[in-house]
C-alpha cells in the first residue's frame, strides 16, 4: 500500500510522465508488464554513496562551475506536525544535458534527491571520485553535504528532491 501511494504522489509532481498506461496499483503490485522507467526509478529507488575507500574529508571543494540549464519547481511544502518552524519541501529538477547544479551546502536544508530519469554526476566534498547517478538512485543530503552536479547525459534529467527547509 506505501509503494501505491508513494508512487502515485511521486508521479503526480513529475512532468516527463505523460501516461502511465495503467493504473499505479496494478504496476506497484507486479501485475502490469508494460515499462515506466520513471515509475521503475520510484519503485526501485536506493541511495548510492561514495565507493568504499573512496571517502574523504575536504576531499572536493569546488564542481562544474556557476549554474545554468536548471529549471526547479516547487510541487509540495508540507509542515511539520511536531515543529512549527519547519516543513518538508518537494520539488521537481529539470537538467538540461550539460546543465549545472552549482556547488552548494546543506548545512541548513537536508533531504534526499531521486533521480526520476536521465543521469547526472555529483563532486561530494566527502568523495574523491565523482558519482554518477541514474534513474533510481537516491542522493542522500545530510548537515555534512556539501556538493554540486552536472548532466552528462544526452536527455534532460528529472530529479525530486524532498528535503526539510524553514518555513515562512
Amino acid at each position: 500500500m506505501w509503494r501505491t501511494l508513494l508512487a502515485a504522489s511521486l508521479l503526480a509532481g513529475c512532468s516527463t510522465v505523460d501516461r502511465v498506461g495503467q493504473t499505479v496499483a496494478s504496476i506497484a503490485d507486479g501485475r502490469s508488464s508494460a515499462p515506466d522507467t520513471a515509475l521503475d526509478a520510484i519503485l526501485h529507488a536506493a541511495p548510492i554513496a561514495c565507493p568504499n575507500g573512496r571517502t574523504l574529508e575536504n576531499a572536493n571543494h569546488e564542481a562544474f562551475g556557476p549554474q545554468h540549464g536548471v529549471v526547479a519547481t516547487d510541487i509540495a511544502l508540507t509542515p511539520l506536525a511536531n515543529d512549527p518552524t519547519r516543513a518538508v519541501r518537494m520539488r521537481r529538477i529539470v537538467v538540461e544535458p550539460g546543465g549545472v547544479i552549482a556547488w552548494h551546502t546543506h548545512e541548513q536544508v537536508q533531504g534526499s534527491a531521486l533521480v526520476v530519469s536521465g543521469e547526472m554526476t555529483e563532486i561530494r566534498n566527502s568523495c574523491v571520485d565523482p558519482i554518477r547517478y541514474h534513474a533510481g538512485d537516491v542522493a542522500m543530503e545530510d548537515a555534512q553535504t556539501a556538493h554540486g552536479w552536472r548532466n552528462d547525459g544526452d536527455v534532460p534529467a528529472v530529479i525530486i528532491v524532498a528535503h526539510v527547509v524553514p518555513r515562512n
